[in-house]
Protein backbone atom coordinates (compact mmCIF):
# COMPACT_ATOMS: atom_id res chain seq x y z
CA UNK A 1 0.00 0.00 0.00
CA UNK A 2 1.05 3.51 -1.03
CA UNK A 3 0.58 6.67 0.79
CA UNK A 4 1.10 10.17 -0.64
CA UNK A 5 1.97 13.31 1.86
CA UNK A 6 1.00 17.00 0.17
CA UNK A 7 3.71 19.04 -0.41
CA UNK A 8 4.80 21.65 2.79
CA UNK A 9 3.42 24.53 0.31
CA UNK A 10 -0.09 22.53 0.49
CA UNK A 11 0.27 20.51 3.90
CA UNK A 12 -0.21 24.53 5.51
CA UNK A 13 -3.09 25.39 3.19
CA UNK A 14 -4.62 21.83 4.58
CA UNK A 15 -3.75 22.49 7.75
CA UNK A 16 -5.88 25.74 7.98
CA UNK A 17 -8.51 23.62 6.41
CA UNK A 18 -8.45 21.76 9.90
CA UNK A 19 -7.53 18.94 8.20
CA UNK A 20 -5.83 16.43 10.89
CA UNK A 21 -5.21 13.69 8.48
CA UNK A 22 -1.71 14.82 7.07
CA UNK A 23 -0.50 13.54 10.15
CA UNK A 24 2.54 11.84 9.88
CA UNK A 25 1.93 7.57 8.21
CA UNK A 26 5.24 6.98 9.69
CA UNK A 27 4.79 5.88 13.00
CA UNK A 28 1.65 3.44 11.68
CA UNK A 29 4.65 2.01 9.30
CA UNK A 30 6.65 1.07 11.95
CA UNK A 31 4.13 -0.45 14.45
CA UNK A 32 4.00 -2.65 11.86
CA UNK A 33 7.88 -3.76 11.95
CA UNK A 34 8.24 29.60 38.10
CA UNK A 35 10.17 31.03 39.68
CA UNK A 36 9.27 33.33 42.93
CA UNK A 37 11.72 36.86 43.98
CA UNK A 38 12.70 37.51 46.81
CA UNK A 39 13.80 40.74 48.51
CA UNK A 40 16.61 40.70 50.86
CA UNK A 41 15.44 44.09 52.44
CA UNK A 42 13.06 46.01 53.58
CA UNK A 43 13.51 48.78 51.86
CA UNK A 44 11.19 50.32 49.25
CA UNK A 45 11.99 48.76 46.02
CA UNK A 46 13.79 50.35 43.59
CA UNK A 47 12.20 51.40 39.95
CA UNK A 48 14.32 48.68 38.30
CA UNK A 49 13.03 46.20 40.87
CA UNK A 50 9.85 47.09 40.25
CA UNK A 51 9.84 46.49 36.43
CA UNK A 52 11.28 43.47 36.69
CA UNK A 53 8.82 42.22 39.05
CA UNK A 54 5.86 43.93 36.88
CA UNK A 55 7.42 41.96 33.96
CA UNK A 56 7.64 38.73 35.71
CA UNK A 57 3.78 38.66 36.64
CA UNK A 58 2.84 39.91 32.88
CA UNK A 59 5.12 36.55 31.49
CA UNK A 60 2.06 34.22 34.11
CA UNK A 61 -1.08 32.88 32.59
CA UNK A 62 -3.54 30.96 34.11
CA UNK A 63 -4.35 27.52 32.95
CA UNK A 64 -7.77 26.15 33.33
CA UNK A 65 -7.31 24.35 36.54
CA UNK A 66 -6.52 28.19 37.93
CA UNK A 67 -2.12 27.55 38.39
CA UNK A 68 -0.18 29.72 37.04
CA UNK A 69 2.46 29.00 34.97
CA UNK A 70 5.62 31.31 33.68
CA UNK A 71 6.17 32.24 29.83
CA UNK A 72 9.01 33.28 28.66
CA UNK A 73 10.03 35.12 24.87
CA UNK A 74 10.17 32.77 22.23
CA UNK A 75 10.88 31.67 18.56
CA UNK A 76 7.54 29.75 18.30
CA UNK A 77 9.11 28.08 14.91
CA UNK A 78 12.06 26.73 16.74
CA UNK A 79 12.14 22.83 16.49
CA UNK A 80 11.06 20.74 19.60
CA UNK A 81 13.43 18.23 21.47
CA UNK A 82 13.20 15.24 19.85
CA UNK A 83 14.74 11.32 20.49
CA UNK A 84 15.63 8.70 17.87
CA UNK A 85 13.54 6.32 19.77
CA UNK A 86 13.33 2.91 18.76
CA UNK A 87 15.93 2.30 15.99
CA UNK A 88 15.30 0.25 13.40
CA UNK A 89 18.15 0.46 11.27
CA UNK A 90 21.55 2.34 10.75
CA UNK A 91 22.67 2.44 6.67
CA UNK A 92 25.90 4.03 5.95
CA UNK A 93 26.51 5.35 2.44
CA UNK A 94 30.13 5.51 0.18
CA UNK A 95 30.55 9.01 1.35
CA UNK A 96 29.99 7.89 5.30
CA UNK A 97 26.77 9.49 5.56
CA UNK A 98 24.36 7.05 7.99
CA UNK A 99 20.17 7.38 7.41
CA UNK A 100 18.43 6.25 10.13
CA UNK A 101 14.85 4.52 10.62
CA UNK A 102 13.48 4.92 13.92
CA UNK A 103 10.48 5.03 15.65
CA UNK A 104 10.43 8.81 15.28
CA UNK A 105 11.12 9.68 11.65
CA UNK A 106 13.72 9.18 9.38
CA UNK A 107 17.32 11.30 9.94
CA UNK A 108 20.18 11.94 7.75
CA UNK A 109 23.96 12.81 9.63
CA UNK A 110 25.87 16.10 8.45
CA UNK A 111 27.96 18.00 10.91
CA UNK A 112 27.70 15.27 14.02
CA UNK A 113 24.13 15.67 13.92
CA UNK A 114 21.07 13.55 13.12
CA UNK A 115 18.59 15.52 11.58
CA UNK A 116 14.89 14.81 11.02
CA UNK A 117 13.83 14.76 7.09
CA UNK A 118 10.63 16.14 6.16
CA UNK A 119 8.90 12.45 5.71
CA UNK A 120 5.97 13.40 3.09
CA UNK A 121 5.60 9.81 1.73
CA UNK A 122 5.18 6.83 3.36
CA UNK A 123 4.36 2.73 1.44
CA UNK A 124 4.01 -0.52 3.10
CA UNK A 125 4.43 -4.28 1.52
CA UNK A 126 2.93 -6.59 4.27
CA UNK A 127 4.74 -6.19 7.24
CA UNK A 128 8.97 -6.55 5.95
CA UNK A 129 9.06 -3.58 3.04
CA UNK A 130 8.93 -0.18 3.50
CA UNK A 131 9.55 2.73 1.59
CA UNK A 132 9.97 6.49 3.04
CA UNK A 133 10.31 9.37 0.60
CA UNK A 134 11.87 12.61 2.56
CA UNK A 135 13.66 15.94 2.07
CA UNK A 136 15.58 18.02 4.26
CA UNK A 137 13.95 20.83 5.89
CA UNK A 138 14.19 24.47 4.03
CA UNK A 139 14.55 22.51 0.94
CA UNK A 140 12.24 22.18 -1.94
CA UNK A 141 10.86 18.85 -3.73
CA UNK A 142 13.26 18.34 -6.36
CA UNK A 143 15.79 17.41 -3.42
CA UNK A 144 13.25 14.38 -2.40
CA UNK A 145 14.77 10.53 -2.17
CA UNK A 146 13.13 7.54 -1.10
CA UNK A 147 14.55 5.24 1.64
CA UNK A 148 13.68 1.87 1.06
CA UNK A 149 13.57 -0.75 4.21
CA UNK A 150 13.44 -4.29 4.50
CA UNK A 151 13.10 -5.91 7.76
CA UNK A 152 13.10 -9.21 10.06
CA UNK A 153 11.17 -8.79 13.04
CA UNK A 154 11.99 -5.45 14.17
CA UNK A 155 15.27 -5.03 12.87
CA UNK A 156 16.00 -3.34 9.34
CA UNK A 157 17.76 -6.43 7.33
CA UNK A 158 18.15 -4.29 4.07
CA UNK A 159 18.34 -0.71 3.36
CA UNK A 160 19.08 1.43 -0.10
CA UNK A 161 18.24 5.01 -1.44
CA UNK A 162 16.07 5.24 -4.44
CA UNK A 163 14.97 8.13 -6.41
CA UNK A 164 11.83 10.38 -5.30
CA UNK A 165 8.58 9.29 -6.71
CA UNK A 166 9.92 5.39 -6.99
CA UNK A 167 6.90 2.81 -5.89
CA UNK A 168 9.50 0.16 -6.12
CA UNK A 169 10.57 -1.96 -2.96
CA UNK A 170 13.66 -3.35 -1.99
CA UNK A 171 13.84 -6.26 -4.80
CA UNK A 172 11.70 -5.05 -7.02
CA UNK A 173 14.00 -2.58 -9.20
CA UNK A 174 17.15 -1.43 -9.38
CA UNK A 175 17.17 1.36 -11.05
CA UNK A 176 18.30 4.62 -9.43
CA UNK A 177 18.84 2.24 -5.73
CA UNK A 178 22.19 2.41 -4.12
CA UNK A 179 22.40 0.22 -0.83
CA UNK A 180 23.37 0.97 1.94
CA UNK A 181 25.71 -0.73 4.31
CA UNK A 182 23.76 -1.62 7.12
CA UNK A 183 25.99 -0.42 10.69
CA UNK A 184 25.49 -1.09 14.29
CA UNK A 185 22.82 1.22 16.01
CA UNK A 186 25.70 2.10 18.62
CA UNK A 187 27.07 4.02 15.98
CA UNK A 188 24.60 6.83 16.56
CA UNK A 189 24.92 6.67 20.18
CA UNK A 190 25.33 10.14 21.58
CA UNK A 191 24.81 12.22 18.37
CA UNK A 192 22.96 15.35 18.45
CA UNK A 193 19.62 15.20 17.66
CA UNK A 194 17.87 17.65 15.92
CA UNK A 195 14.14 17.80 14.95
CA UNK A 196 12.22 19.02 12.21
CA UNK A 197 10.68 22.92 12.55
CA UNK A 198 7.36 24.36 13.34
CA UNK A 199 5.35 26.11 10.26
CA UNK A 200 3.14 29.35 10.73
CA UNK A 201 -0.38 27.55 9.98
CA UNK A 202 -2.17 30.94 9.72
CA UNK A 203 -2.40 34.87 11.37
CA UNK A 204 -5.12 36.20 12.18
CA UNK A 205 -6.04 39.62 13.29
CA UNK A 206 -9.38 40.27 15.79
CA UNK A 207 -11.67 42.83 15.60
CA UNK A 208 -10.55 44.03 19.33
CA UNK A 209 -6.90 44.32 17.94
CA UNK A 210 -5.54 40.96 18.79
CA UNK A 211 -3.85 38.67 17.06
CA UNK A 212 -4.11 34.83 17.05
CA UNK A 213 -1.27 32.58 15.64
CA UNK A 214 -1.28 29.29 14.59
CA UNK A 215 1.86 26.55 14.10
CA UNK A 216 1.70 22.67 13.32
CA UNK A 217 4.95 20.97 13.52
CA UNK A 218 6.78 20.08 9.80
CA UNK A 219 5.90 16.69 10.68
CA UNK A 220 2.48 16.41 12.12
CA UNK A 221 1.85 14.97 15.50
CA UNK A 222 -0.14 11.73 14.64
CA UNK A 223 -0.42 10.80 18.80
CA UNK A 224 -2.84 13.81 18.93
CA UNK A 225 -6.25 14.68 17.47
CA UNK A 226 -5.02 18.23 16.17
CA UNK A 227 -1.73 16.95 15.20
CA UNK A 228 0.35 19.20 17.10
CA UNK A 229 -1.50 22.35 16.84
CA UNK A 230 -0.25 25.29 19.15
CA UNK A 231 -2.40 28.54 19.37
CA UNK A 232 -1.14 32.02 20.55
CA UNK A 233 -3.07 35.04 21.02
CA UNK A 234 -3.23 38.17 22.79
CA UNK A 235 -1.92 42.35 21.62
CA UNK A 236 0.56 42.39 19.48
CA UNK A 237 3.46 43.09 22.17
CA UNK A 238 2.44 40.36 23.93
CA UNK A 239 0.99 37.61 21.84
CA UNK A 240 1.27 34.22 24.56
CA UNK A 241 0.64 30.82 23.96
CA UNK A 242 -2.76 29.15 24.90
CA UNK A 243 -3.49 25.94 26.45
CA UNK A 244 -6.34 24.13 23.72
CA UNK A 245 -8.76 22.17 25.57
CA UNK A 246 -10.90 21.36 22.49
CA UNK A 247 -10.24 20.93 18.86
CA UNK A 248 -13.44 19.39 16.61
CA UNK A 249 -13.53 19.36 13.00
CA UNK A 250 -15.92 17.60 10.42
CA UNK A 251 -15.00 16.22 7.02
CA UNK A 252 -16.25 19.29 5.44
CA UNK A 253 -12.95 21.04 6.82
CA UNK A 254 -15.70 23.25 9.26
CA UNK A 255 -14.26 23.05 13.32
CA UNK A 256 -13.43 25.05 15.96
CA UNK A 257 -10.62 25.21 18.59
CA UNK A 258 -11.11 25.94 22.12
CA UNK A 259 -7.99 27.69 24.25
CA UNK A 260 -8.07 30.13 27.36
CA UNK A 261 -7.29 33.34 28.37
CA UNK A 262 -7.01 34.35 31.79
CA UNK A 263 -9.20 31.18 32.25
CA UNK A 264 -12.17 31.78 30.10
CA UNK A 265 -12.48 29.56 27.32
CA UNK A 266 -12.01 31.66 23.83
CA UNK A 267 -13.68 29.60 20.94
CA UNK A 268 -11.94 29.87 17.25
CA UNK A 269 -14.13 29.39 14.69
CA UNK A 270 -12.98 27.82 10.67
CA UNK A 271 -14.52 26.60 7.68
CA UNK A 272 -15.02 26.87 3.94
CA UNK A 273 -16.22 29.67 2.23
CA UNK A 274 -17.63 29.36 -1.57
CA UNK A 275 -17.07 31.85 -4.10
CA UNK A 276 -16.54 32.19 -7.59
CA UNK A 277 -12.96 31.82 -7.28
CA UNK A 278 -12.16 29.74 -4.68
CA UNK A 279 -12.74 26.64 -7.18
CA UNK A 280 -15.24 23.25 -6.03
CA UNK A 281 -13.81 23.44 -2.70
CA UNK A 282 -13.84 26.65 -1.43
CA UNK A 283 -11.43 28.71 0.50
CA UNK A 284 -10.24 28.55 4.57
CA UNK A 285 -11.28 31.12 6.53
CA UNK A 286 -11.43 31.85 9.80
CA UNK A 287 -15.26 32.57 10.65
CA UNK A 288 -14.82 34.52 14.25
CA UNK A 289 -13.74 34.47 17.78
CA UNK A 290 -16.45 34.07 20.98
CA UNK A 291 -15.46 34.42 24.40
CA UNK A 292 -17.24 32.26 26.84
CA UNK A 293 -20.34 34.75 27.64
CA UNK A 294 -19.68 37.48 25.13
CA UNK A 295 -20.50 38.29 21.25
CA UNK A 296 -18.19 36.68 18.68
CA UNK A 297 -15.55 38.76 17.23
CA UNK A 298 -14.53 39.00 13.35
CA UNK A 299 -11.60 37.64 12.56
CA UNK A 300 -9.33 38.71 9.27
CA UNK A 301 -7.15 36.02 7.95
CA UNK A 302 -3.47 37.39 6.88
CA UNK A 303 -2.82 36.11 3.57
CA UNK A 304 -0.46 34.85 2.30
CA UNK A 305 0.63 33.14 5.72
CA UNK A 306 4.05 34.67 6.52
CA UNK A 307 7.30 32.03 6.87
CA UNK A 308 8.48 33.72 8.95
CA UNK A 309 7.08 35.49 12.56
CA UNK A 310 6.30 39.23 11.56
CA UNK A 311 8.95 41.57 13.31
CA UNK A 312 5.93 43.78 14.90
CA UNK A 313 4.42 40.43 16.89
CA UNK A 314 6.31 39.82 20.39
CA UNK A 315 5.46 36.10 21.53
CA UNK A 316 5.92 34.32 24.71
CA UNK A 317 5.91 30.48 24.73
CA UNK A 318 4.23 28.00 28.15
CA UNK A 319 7.17 25.68 29.59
Amino acid sequence: MWRLKVSRRHRQQRVRRGVTGWASLYPSAIGAHASGVKSRDVSFPRLSTLVALLASFVACKATGGGSVVAESACDPLTPKPITLGTIIGVGQDATGTLYVDSANGIFVSGNGELSRQYVNGTGQSGSTEFIFTFESPGSDASSARTLLVETQGSNASAMALGPAGSRAFLGQSDAGVTSLTLVDPATVSGMTVVNTPNLISYIGDVANGDVVLATVPLNGDSSSNDGGLSIFYGPPTNVAQRAITAFEQSKSNNGTVTFLVAGTPYVLAFGTMLSPDAGPLGVWTLEGLTPQGEAQMTVTLRSPTPAVVPAALSLTCLP
